[in-house]
């Protein structure tokens, strides 16, 4: 395992500032829960990065004179004495004969006259350009070179931000149209996208050609005869060079500004940290709650701003959803009065994480400090950043955004835990916690189909003419939605024709028992209806229904007539496991990186589509990762397992 571990991200970073912007909004702007689903998620602002820096504009008017220096540097003449070939030697060294005489080797003859030297000790004398006032220009030069990679990385990440924010404005091949509907709907100021984004193209250009210069630079006879030797001391010296030549002059200004822009980060205090970490739960809370919003769900009118220890409520799909924040600073989703997804903030970053050991060990820690729930999906979230997961390492990256199937969560045997990065510079962190909640609603939900409702034989058979229900072992299992005179039909059809016998308490004893029956068979009912409707839309209009259909191994398969999205429950060809399927607006999607997924989809998925080329419509197992593929295929681009028989 690496020494080092997953680390905080920089209290100075663009992320982190954008975090604490919107906490302050969410705290002193905000009263009541409409407010807080009215708050756009992320700030399209992007003046303060794109104003070019003192710094920057120090070396685009000293940048010529740095330049002069690389090419015609000042030198110093050093005395070198080095063994030469006879003929080329013009001046002799004084320890020349002394030398000579201990090495035969270098003797062409010997003669009665003496020795007729074939090489001799030479001195000669060359230019040295490793003076003090070199090294300050080229200790400019590579601290520039950080500075500048430091910056086109945080414009490079505003720049993505905004590039997305304006994407959702246009058509577009990469993203489906209620997705770009969807996401922006959550933002206000969509129209200052193209103002933003031509800044921040603008000024990332200026860096990135600023950095070319330094490049070029570094590549000079002078930067390679120097090197890098570390740092020069920060105080400069006045030499007379540094003092007297125009162009020297110039380099020391440069020197001045890098060594005043360039220090050694403070390490936040533990005030700062607190409130860093209550404004990345305050963001957490914020795009749950507007997750509950893309996911159809109405919010319970009159509720005030969310809290630690307070619960928001609403409905979906006609059932109860409720978002509790915890006193510890933990979410907890609540569908149909039970908890199914508990949202774990943590505030450090998990791609900066060196190794998938160390990755696992940040999992393994978060479970320590708040065990994980059996029977609860949990997912922790972290404040990811786009460079960051760039540079993670191919497996930490996988499992630094895993959501529906898991990810590592320590020593092998121990439980997955789903793992999501949420950023206010990504508008698809949204997406994250929709197919989190889709997980934890509709996934669960269509785990749970068919529903069964124990009963007796001859109760089987007094319900065998009703198509709702499949006769099982010990009951039966409700296989679609009853319709209401269905239901109505319950009493009449379980009353025995003839009474038992005992009297008036044996007979309201049976009328009780029938009453439970009757009431248990309508609650897997209306637990069956649930999966009915549809995720994408939610619309329960009666004259555009839901062709909801049972299949065979107790599965069903659903389509949306309203906005044709298609879902269903699939059994797995290696594990035999079963798991739900999402294919939005009815077209299955290709498979690609989880974060693509989000950027086309919005969040409507489910299982992941298999990689293959083919475009099978298969989907990825979430259990052991095979693509189902029948036959299976031979390889795949994700590097998941093959289907059955693998």
């Amino acid at each position: 395992m690496s020494g080092r571990e997953a680390s905080e991200p920089d209290a100075d970073s663009p992320q982190v500032r954008h975090l604490m912007t919107l906490s302050a909004r969410l705290a002193g702007l905000t009263t009541t829960l409409d407010d807080w689903l009215a708050m756009p998620p992320i700030t399209l602002d992007t003046g303060e990065e794109t104003i070019a820096l003192p710094l920057e504009e120090v070396f685009e008017r000293e940048s010529g004179a740095l330049r002069a220096v690389c090419n015609r540097p000042y030198t110093r003449l050093r005395t070198i004495e080095e063994p030469m070939p006879a003929s080329r030697v013009r001046s002799i060294a004084p320890g020349a004969a002394t030398r000579l005489a201990a090495h035969p080797e270098d003797w062409a003859s010997h003669t009665l006259a003496g020795v007729r030297p074939h090489r001799l000790l030479a001195r000669r004398s060359e230019e040295d350009p490793d003076i003090y006032e070199n090294r300050i220009a080229v200790g400019v030069l590579h601290l520039m070179r950080s500075h500048l990679q430091q910056r086109i990385a945080k414009v490079s990440a505003l720049n993505q931000m905004v590039s997305d924010v304006q994407q959702l404005r246009m058509p577009s091949e990469k993203s489906a149209w209620r997705a770009r509907r969807d996401l922006a709907g959550l933002l206000r100021n969509i129209d200052d996208s193209d103002r933003h984004r031509a800044a921040a193209e603008a000024r990332l250009g200026e860096l990135e050609a600023a950095l070319v210069d330094v490049e070029t630079m570094l590549g000079s006879p002078l930067a390679r005869a120097i090197g890098h030797r570390g740092p020069p001391p920060g105080d400069l010296h006045a030499t007379n060079l540094l003092t007297a030549d125009p162009g020297y002059r110039r380099v020391a200004r440069l020197w001045e500004a890098c060594t005043a822009n360039v220090g050694a980060p403070a390490e936040p205090g533990a005030e700062r940290r607190q409130e860093t970490d209550l404004a990345f739960r305050r963001f957490s809370a914020l795009l749950l709650l507007l997750a509950c919003r893309l996911l159809g769900a109405t919010p319970v009118a009159g509720q005030p701003a969310p809290t630690p220890g307070t619960t928001s409520w609403f409905r979906l799909r006609g059932a109860e959803l409720a978002v509790e924040w915890t006193a510890a600073g933990d979410f907890v989703l609540r569908w149909r009065g039970s908890p199914v997804l508990r949202l774990l903030p943590v505030l450090t970053d998990l791609c900066t994480a060196p190794d998938i050991a160390s990755f696992a060990a940040a999992i393994s820690a978060v479970g320590e400090a708040r065990p994980f729930a059996d029977g609860v999906r949990d997912l922790v979230v972290y404040p990811g950043s786009l460079p960051s997961r760039q540079k993670a390492t191919p497996e930490v990256a996988a499992a630094a955004y895993a959501v529906g199937h898991g990810t590592v969560g320590g020593p092998e045997g121990s439980r997955a835990v789903d793992v999501a990065p949420l950023s206010p510079l990504e508008i698809f962190s949204v997406s994250r916690l929709v197919r989190a909640m889709h997980w934890a609603t509709l996934g669960a939900d269509a785990r749970g189909y068919p529903h069964l409702v124990p009963m007796s034989a001859g109760e089987r058979s007094a319900l065998a003419d009703c198509d709702w229900v499949e006769p099982r072992a010990h009951g039966v299992a409700v296989v679609r939605p009853p319709l209401p005179q269905e239901l109505d039909r319950l009493p009449v059809l379980l009353t025995p024709p003839h009474p038992r016998q005992g009297g008036r308490r044996a007979a309201e004893s049976e009328k009780r028992r029938i009453h439970a029956l009757c009431t248990e068979l309508e609650d897997a009912g209306r637990a069956t209806a649930l999966l009915a409707v549809c995720p994408v839309c939610a619309k329960t209009d009666p004259h555009r229904p839901t062709s909801f259909k049972p299949r065979t191994g107790d599965l069903f398969a659903a389509v949306c007539s309203s906005c044709q999205t298609r879902w269903e429950l699939r059994r797995c060809t290696s594990c035999d496991d079963t798991f739900p399927l999402l294919h939005p607006h009815g077209h299955a999607a290709s498979g690609t990186v989880e974060s693509e997924l989000d950027r086309r989809l919005g969040g409507a998925l489910l299982a992941v589509p298999c990689w293959s080329v083919l475009h099978t419509e298969q989907a990825v197992c979430p259990t052991c990762g095979a693509c189902g593929q029948t036959p299976p295929a031979s390889e795949c681009p994700r590097g998941c397992r093959a289907g059955a028989g693998a």
